[in-house]
């Protein structure tokens, strides 16, 4: 109980830089674990030099995209659920939230991979599988959709706990399944010769290892709220709280599994070499906004939290710690990728004209890493507060209403050129209208809600 009661004075009771470093450092390290669980698979099949097996493993991305998105309406959504109930301790109602999103995500997770499975030929035309990529492409996503269910639960399971302050056991849980599986790829490619097969296969293994870890923290009396049978109960009122917030963030990633689809098809009608260029650059890209998403997320509890115990003044103030932190951040990835760019496509493919064509691909995503920064915390603070609306505008403008109408714009007019400086772009738009949504919400919303609220008599 001591544990349980240790998270809730942190949410509440902590000073905010205090509070945001407890929660976002162990938070930030997970989503540097998942960065490495990104990249393993990327890195270790750039090692055979072949374009061709680095451009399958890249077109097979939006499938993962699409897993997490439909894992997050639950993973997402329960987590913005769970920490405002925490708040306002509701503590039955979060057991019930809990047991309801893992059900739930372990249904869908089947009916996800046999149907994507059933359609995987229409899947690989559709994201611009060309002769010489498709036949690898097909073997590592078969092997992936089968293990929809391991992927999807270890994705949700991570952002429940986290969601009840537990972000040192949720980055654990990471830990060991990344570990797992970069141990396990050089094993599978190299030494049993089973390439992106290999690679596929390393990854279900890591992921089942996560879901297992997750599973003993759950049964152990460290879990605030624990899932049971006895708690199941598929209430309307806990699929609407969860939906309005999950599937405007889930809609962020089919949106964007769409957007990259529509990339690397045009970047096939270049070549083979863009589309693998294209996939290393965006893998690196990833560093930093796992690394902002990392910050965004680790800060979610205590914005919803605050949010729920109508503590608005520490809601403001951790709003403003976590903008200042995610600009400090910000600044030290632009010097690196605006230094470096080459190096950093190096690191995982020496081929040179895949290299060339990933150095100006990094050159131009360097102008996306300030909006990304902030646009994360933006993104948080709506989704935190289950604000659905402005949450599922934000969700849709970065990877759907903005950007792919820039790629298809861009990509006419200045050929690949534009089309890589169409997510920098999307960027910006989304920071300003996120933006604008929160300043106008905590301006009136907030200060409305405090006036009504009763002055406590002096002493």
């Amino acid at each position: 109980m001591k544990n349980n009661d240790s998270k809730l004075l942190i949410l509440e009771r902590a000073p905010v830089p205090q509070a945001i470093l407890h929660l976002a450092i162990p938070t930030i390290l997970s989503m540097m674990v998942q960065i490495l669980y990104n990249l393993t698979d990327t890195f270790f099949i750039g090692k055979l030099n072949d374009p061709y097996q680095v451009a399958a493993v890249t077109i097979a991305l939006p499938v993962f995209m699409i897993q997490m998105a439909i894992a997050g309406i639950f993973g997402n959504g329960g987590a913005s659920y769970l920490s405002r109930l925490l708040g306002n301790k509701s503590y039955y109602e979060a057991r019930e939230t809990t047991s309801t999103a893992i059900f739930c995500v372990s249904a869908l997770s089947v009916v996800v991979g046999i149907a994507a499975y059933l359609m995987i030929d229409r899947i690989l035309i559709g994201v611009g599988a060309s002769a010489n990529t498709y036949p690898h492409a097909h073997k590592y996503m078969q092997i992936i959709l089968l293990g929809s269910p391991v992927v999807m639960l270890n994705f949700a399971l991570s952002q429940l706990i986290r969601a009840e302050g537990a972000a040192r056991k949720a980055m654990m849980g990471m830990l060991i399944g990344t570990g797992v599986n970069i141990v396990l790829d050089p094993l599978f490619i190299f030494v049993f010769r089973m390439g992106v097969s290999g690679a596929a296969v390393a990854t279900l293994i890591g992921n089942a290892c996560g879901v297992a870890y997750y599973a003993v923290y759950y049964t152990s009396s460290k879990c605030l709220v624990p899932p049971s049978l006895k708690t199941l109960h598929l209430r309307r009122e806990i699929f609407h709280q969860i939906g309005k917030i999950g599937i405007p963030a889930s809609l962020s990633h089919i949106m964007m599994s769409i957007g990259s689809s529509l990339s690397y098809n045009l970047a096939s009608s270049y070549s083979d070499h863009h589309v693998a260029a294209l996939g290393v650059a965006m893998r690196v890209f990833s560093i930093p906004i796992f690394i902002f998403i990392g910050l965004a997320v680790g800060i979610q509890p205590l914005l919803g939290y605050s949010y729920g115990a109508r503590n608005y003044a520490r809601l403001k103030e951790t709003i403003r710690v976590s903008l200042i932190m995610a600009m400090s951040l910000a600044l030290l990835f632009l010097l690196l990728f605006a230094l470096f760019p080459r190096a950093l496509i190096e690191t995982f493919i020496v081929q040179p004209d895949v290299v060339s064509i990933g150095t100006t691909v990094l050159g131009a995503y360097v102008f996306a890493i300030p909006f990304a920064a902030t646009g994360m915390i933006f993104m948080i603070v709506l989704q935190a507060m289950g604000k659905a609306l402005p949450a599922l505008i934000v969700a849709l403008s970065r990877q759907g209403i903005v950007y792919i109408p820039a790629i298809f714009l861009l990509n006419r007019i200045w050929q690949f050129e534009g089309l890589i400086f169409a997510l920098p772009s999307a960027d910006a738009v989304t920071v300003l209208i996120s933006a604008c949504f929160v300043f106008v919400i905590l301006g009136k919303y907030v200060h409305h809600i405090q006036d009504e609220l009763p002055t406590r008599p002096k002493a």
